[in-house]
C-alpha cells in the first residue's frame, strides 16, 4: 500500500472527542503588545496562539525571535545575519540551517514566503503574528510547513486617518525613526504605509583590528492599498522591500570571550529583499473567492567572514538569492453557512541561486556555484459540520507535489558538472472534533500528516552524499480551553504526539577524500516528538495584566544510525530544539497614563549535533526585560532595558566551524512616540 493510502487508512485511528466555542477571550494589554493566547475561532482547528504589536508602538528591532518569546513551544536560533541560518522550530520539527524545507512556513497577509532564509528580520508595518500549529494548517492555505504556518499581517484601517513618529536611541550608537500613516477606511478603500530606519554598533569587538565587527544598518518600507470598485469587490495590493547594510556575521570561537575575537579581517552580510502581492477579493452569493499573486526576491550578497582556529583562519564568501512567483486561490463558504467549507489551489515557480567559496590559511580548497528549479503544486480544502449541538467535527485533505532540478558546478577542487532531478508527492488528511462543555470550556482534539520536500545539498562535491528524502509526520493533539465571560481569564492546555518518518538533520563532517568540510541533510529513519503547553492570562485587578507561557518538548530520533561512522544515535534529542521554554509577563497600566512593564524568557537546554555533544550545547538561560514610560493620547515616553542581568549565552552554535553566535548584552534604549 502507498504511503497517501496508508494514511488515509489510519485516519478513523484518530477520532477523539473536542470543541465549539468562537470567542476570543483572554487578551493581555500592553505598550508592547496584546496577548490573545486562547484565541478559537471557526476558522481554525484548535486554539491559536495570537500576538498583537499596537499599531502606535513603533518596535524597529521586532524580529522574529522576540515574537518567538511570546508564543509556548516556538523556538527560533537566531544567527543573527537576517535569518541566513537561522533556525525555526516548533513541537520538535525545525528546517536545517541552509538546505531544506522549513517546518513553519510564512504568510505577509496573503502572500507566502519560500525558504527559512527569506523569513522577514524586521516587522516594521505588520502589527498581529497569529501561529497555526501542526499540519492541520495545510488544509487552509496554499504553502505550508508540518509545525504549521505563522501569519503576519498588517493593521486593519479605522473610520478616522492616523499616523505616529517614533525615534528612539540607545547605548552600543542605536539610532532609529520609524513612521506611520493609514487613511480613513471608506466604501471605496484605504491606505497603509510604514517606513524605519535604524543602525547600531556591534556587540562584538575584534581586538587584533580594535573595530566592532557586527554593526547593523537597516532600511525598510511597506504600503498596502485597498481599491473597492464595487460593493462586492476588493483588490489589495501589498508591497515590503527590506535593505541591510551589516558588518560581519557575530561568530566567535566556543568557549573563548562572547563578544571579542582576534583575527586578521573582517566581513560584511549586505541584503535587499522585495515582497510583492496583489489580490482580488470577490464577494460571491455562496461564498468569498480570492486570488492573490505573489512575487518575492531575496538576494545576499556579498557575504563574507574570516573564522580564527589559531594555527590558521578559515574565510567564507557567499552568495544566496531566491526568487518565488506564486499564485494562491481560495474559495470560502459565506458567512452564516451550515456547513462551513474552504478549498483552494496552489502553484510555485520557485530559483534559487548560490555560491560558496572558502579558503584555509590563504589557500582556496572549495569554490562552486548551484541552482535550484522548483515547482510546487498544492490543493487543499476541509469542510466542518455540526454533528450534535455541541460537537463539530472538521474533515480536511491537502494533497502536494514539488519538483526540483538541481544543478552543481563545482570549480574547485574538482571541476565538475552535477545534475540532479527530486520528485515527491502525497496526500495528507486531516481531521478535528471540537466538543463545547460549557460555561466557557471546549475540548478539541484533531489529527493531520504533515510534510517537507527531499532535495540536494549543494555544498558536497560527492553526488551520492547529497539527495536526502522527504519528511513525513503524522501528528496527534488534544486539549482544553477555558475562558471567563467578562474576558479576566483564559487557559489553553494542549498536549501533542508526533511520530515523524525520514527526519531531517543538517550535519558538517569529514566525508569528501581530500578531507573537505561537507555540509550535508541527511535522514534519520525516524524520530518522535511528544510534548505540551500551557498557556494563560488573567487580569486580576484594573490596569494588571498577567500572561505565562510554557512549552515542553522531548524530540529524540528512535531509529538512526549513523551512516558513516555507524554510530548509533537512537533515543538522543534532535538538534536546535529546546527542552523547554517558558514566558512570564506582566504589565501595569494606570488611568494616569503611567505605565510599567516585565518580561522573563527561559529557554531549556539546547543541543545543535544529534551526538549531544556537550561541547555543541548550550545550556538553559534567562533574560529578563523591563520598561517603564508614560503615554497620552498625544505622545508616548518610555525608557527600556533588556537583558538586564546580562546573561552570556549563544543564540546559536554551528558546530561544523566551532563558533557559535553570542546572543545581545544588557542593553538601554530611550523612545518617544508622536500620535496624530
Amino acid at each position: 500500500m502507498t504511503r497517501p493510502f496508508r494514511l488515509l487508512a489510519a485516519l478513523p485511528l484518530s477520532c477523539t472527542f473536542a470543541l465549539a466555542q468562537t470567542t476570543a477571550p483572554g487578551v493581555v494589554q500592553a505598550p508592547e503588545f496584546e496577548v490573545t493566547t486562547t484565541r478559537l475561532t471557526t476558522t481554525t482547528a484548535s486554539p491559536t496562539t495570537q500576538v498583537i504589536l499596537n499599531a502606535d508602538v513603533t518596535q524597529p528591532d521586532f524580529a522574529l525571535p522576540a515574537l518567538a518569546a511570546e508564543i509556548a513551544g516556538f523556538a527560533v536560533g537566531s544567527n543573527q545575519s537576517r535569518s541566513f541560518t537561522d533556525t525555526f522550530a516548533i513541537r520538535g520539527l525545525t528546517n536545517t540551517p541552509i538546505f531544506g524545507a522549513p517546518a513553519v512556513t510564512i504568510y505577509l497577509d496573503d502572500l507566502p514566503l519560500g525558504s527559512g532564509f527569506t523569513f522577514p528580520s524586521d516587522l516594521t508595518g505588520f502589527t498581529q503574528g497569529e501561529l497555526l500549529r501542526g499540519p492541520g494548517a495545510g488544509t487552509r492555505f496554499g504553502r505550508s510547513g508540518p509545525g504549521g504556518i505563522l501569519l503576519l499581517s498588517t493593521p486593519p484601517n479605522t473610520d478616522r486617518a492616523s499616523g505616529s513618529l517614533a525615534v528612539s536611541a540607545g547605548d552600543y550608537g542605536h539610532l532609529s525613526a520609524t513612521y506611520t500613516a493609514s487613511s480613513a477606511n471608506n466604501a471605496k478603500g484605504d491606505a497603509y504605509v510604514a517606513a524605519t530606519y535604524s543602525e547600531r554598533d556591534g556587540y562584538v569587538t575584534n581586538t587584533t583590528l580594535d573595530q566592532d565587527v557586527d554593526y547593523k544598518e537597516t532600511a525598510t518600507a511597506l504600503a498596502r492599498f485597498r481599491w473597492r470598485p464595487t460593493e462586492t469587490v476588493e483588490v489589495t495590493l501589498l508591497g515590503n522591500f527590506l535593505q541591510a547594510r551589516d558588518g560581519a556575521q557575530p561568530l566567535v570561537p566556543l568557549g573563548g570571550p562572547y563578544h571579542e575575537v582576534q583575527r586578521s579581517a573582517e566581513g560584511v552580510a549586505e541584503l535587499d529583499s522585495f515582497n510583492l502581492a496583489l489580490t482580488a477579493a470577490f464577494e460571491l452569493g455562496s461564498g468569498r473567492l480570492t486570488a492573490t499573486t505573489g512575487y518575492s526576491d531575496w538576494d545576499m550578497g556579498p557575504y563574507s567572514n574570516t573564522l580564527d582556529f589559531g594555527f590558521a583562519e578559515l574565510g567564507n564568501g557567499s552568495t544566496l538569492q531566491q526568487q518565488n512567483l506564486s499564485e494562491e486561490i481560495i474559495f470560502t463558504s459565506a458567512a452564516g453557512s451550515d456547513l462551513e467549507w474552504r478549498i483552494g489551489g496552489f502553484f510555485n515557480d520557485g530559483q534559487t541561486n548560490g555560491g560558496f567559496v572558502r579558503q584555509f590559511g590563504g589557500f582556496t580548497f572549495e569554490e562552486s556555484t548551484y541552482q535550484f528549479d522548483v515547482t510546487d503544486l498544492a490543493i487543499f480544502g476541509e469542510a466542518t459540520f455540526a454533528a450534535t449541538d455541541a460537537l463539530d467535527i472538521t474533515l480536511g485533505l491537502r494533497g502536494v507535489s514539488t519538483e526540483m532540478d538541481s544543478e552543481r558546478i563545482e570549480i574547485i577542487p574538482v571541476p565538475q558538472v552535477t545534475l540532479a532531478k527530486h520528485e515527491s508527492e502525497t496526500a495528507l488528511p486531516h481531521l478535528n472534533a471540537r466538543y463545547d462543555l460549557g460555561n466557557g470550556t471546549t475540548a478539541f482534539a484533531n489529527f493531520a500528516m504533515g510534510y517537507k520536500t527531499g532535495g540536494f545539498s549543494a555544498f558536497t562535491g560527492n553526488a551520492v552524499l547529497a539527495p536526502y528524502d522527504a519528511e513525513y509526520t503524522t501528528a496527534y493533539e488534544a486539549g482544553v480551553t477555558h475562558a471567563t465571560a467578562d474576558g479576566r481569564y483564559a487557559v489553553t492546555v494542549r498536549a501533542y504526539f508526533y511520530d515523524i518518518d525520514d527526519y531531517q538533520i543538517e550535519r558538517s563532517f569529514a566525508t569528501a577524500p581530500n578531507g573537505a568540510d561537507d555540509y550535508l541533510v541527511v535522514n534519520a529513519d525516524s524520530a518522535e516528538s511528544i510534548g505540551g503547553e500551557l498557556e494563560l492570562t488573567w487580569r486580576p485587578a484594573k490596569g494588571l495584566d498577567l500572561s505565562a507561557a510554557y512549552g515542553l518538548t522531548d524530540t529524540t530520533l528512535s531509529n538512526f544510525t549513523d551512516p558513516y561512522a555507524g554510530t548509533v544515535f537512537d533515543g538522543n534529542r534532535v538538534p536546535y530544539v529546546p527542552s523547554y521554554d517558558l514566558h512570564l509577563r506582566a504589565h501595569y497600566q494606570h488611568e494616569s497614563g503611567f505605565f510599567a512593564g516585565a518580561s522573563l524568557t527561559t529557554l531549556g537546554k539546547t543541543y545543535y549535533t544529534e551526538a549531544e555533544d556537550p561541547t555543541f550545547a548550550q545550556d538553559t538561560y534567562t533574560l529578563l526585560d523591563a520598561r517603564i514610560g508614560y503615554a497620552t493620547d498625544k505622545y508616548r515616553i518610555s525608557v527600556s532595558g533588556r537583558n538586564l542581568t546580562d546573561e552570556e549565552y549563544y543564540s546559536a552554535i554551528t558546530p561544523g566551524t566551532f563558533h557559535g553566535t553570542p546572543g545581545a548584552p544588557r542593553t538601554w534604549q530611550a523612545e518617544l512616540t508622536l500620535l496624530f
